[in-house]
Order: C-alpha cells, then sequence, then structure tokens
C-alpha cells in the first residue's frame, strides 16, 4: 500500500466588508391593544420618512416581526397588569457606512427606537474569498513538501481534497456593535468598517514517493 501524507492549508486574508446592517426595534406600552399599535405603526412611518430623506432604496430594508402581547409584572404577591405592548424590528442593509450612523442617531432622536449592531457583511463574489482558498492551497502543498524532504520523499500525486469551507471574522470589536437604547438625544454615532479576516482551511492528501 502506497505512503501517503495528508495536511490542512490555511490562511487569512483581510477584507472590507461590502455592507453592514442594523436592526430597528420600535416597542411602545398603552393601556389598550389598538393604542399601542397605532403608535408603533406613526413611529415606523417616521423612520420611513427618514429612509426617504437620506435616498435609501426600498429593497434595502424589511420588516422582520409585528407582535402585541399583554404585558403583566410580578408585584411580589401578584401578577399585575400593565397593558399591552406592540413591537415592530426593521432589518436595514446599506454599503456606505455613514449612513448607518445618521440612521441610528435620527431613528433614536424620532422614533425612539432601540438598534442592534451594526454587523458587518461579506458578499459572497468579493476577491477576498478567491484570494483566502488560492493562499490555503498554496500552504496545504508547502507543508505536504517540507514534510516529504524531511522524510527523504517525493512529494507524488494529489489523492483527496477536502474544503471545510471559508469563514468571515471580526473586525476587532467592530463586528457586532452593542444595543443602542432609546433616549431623547444621543450624539451621532461614527460607524467605520475596518477589515474582516477571511478565512480558508483545505485539506489535501498527498501520495508519497521514494527519493
Amino acid at each position: 500500500m502506497s505512503a501517503t501524507i495528508t495536511v490542512a492549508g490555511t490562511a487569512v486574508v483581510p477584507a472590507l466588508p461590502d455592507e453592514v446592517a442594523i436592526g430597528i426595534s420600535l416597542t411602545h406600552l398603552a393601556q389598550t391593544p389598538d393604542a399601542a399599535i397605532s403608535e408603533v405603526a406613526a413611529r415606523s412611518q417616521e423612520l420611513e420618512a427618514i429612509f426617504q430623506e437620506m435616498t435609501i432604496g426600498r429593497d434595502r430594508w424589511t420588516t422582520s416581526g409585528v407582535s402585541i402581547n399583554e404585558e403583566r409584572e410580578w408585584d411580589g404577591t401578584r401578577q399585575i397588569h400593565r397593558g399591552y405592548r406592540a413591537g415592530t424590528r426593521i432589518n436595514l442593509r446599506v454599503a456606505d457606512p455613514q449612513i448607518v450612523g445618521h440612521v441610528m442617531h435620527e431613528s433614536v432622536r424620532r422614533c425612539q427606537a432601540s438598534i442592534d449592531g451594526p454587523n458587518w457583511i461579506i458578499a459572497p463574489d468579493n476577491p477576498a474569498h478567491e484570494l483566502a482558498r488560492r493562499q490555503a492551497a498554496v500552504s496545504a502543498r508547502d507543508k505536504a513538501t517540507a514534510y516529504a524532504d524531511a522524510l527523504g520523499v517525493r512529494l507524488g500525486a494529489i489523492t483527496a481534497i477536502n474544503e471545510p469551507g471559508v469563514s468571515a471574522g471580526p473586525p476587532g470589536l467592530m463586528a457586532k456593535g452593542a444595543r443602542l437604547m432609546a433616549m431623547d438625544a444621543t450624539p451621532e454615532i461614527s460607524v467605520h468598517a475596518g477589515d474582516l479576516d477571511i478565512s480558508a482551511t483545505i485539506i489535501v492528501s498527498f501520495a508519497l514517493e521514494q527519493g
């Protein structure tokens, strides 16, 4: 049986994110379901007005959920009815991070929103993916060659290739921002896209031949 060697080639390539995403949540507690949902609807319209003012295309945001539930609070002895809480969540994705900073500021100031994000996104066709794969393949061959040389044999044909996958890591602490809670006034936040690390791994098996 011919001897073989199996190695893992890895590579990490920096890449600027292609998009940034945030989640915008609007909630309101009122004594009746109609009052609660009406207030959330009014804030949703104001949020859409913000998007329109900034010429954000309609295809860049989606409503991911609408809810209305009775809210109760435990006072130590029993549950007390507090009212009805309505809520909705809008997910926004844009290419320009500075737009996101302005949206975060205005949605908190004008809509009493809560913000989740930012989350950074690398597009599937970003050239960094291919570069990472190529560098991982070179890494695998270099490793196998080094082992073969040390063992006094030659590297032969490839017998198997397996790709566990390519992943995007965080650019420091900016991969996912903290939750920004609603408040009456807040300074506008500067949102900057640091590099994401694109990681690639490939598992390659080579035949070994006598030198």
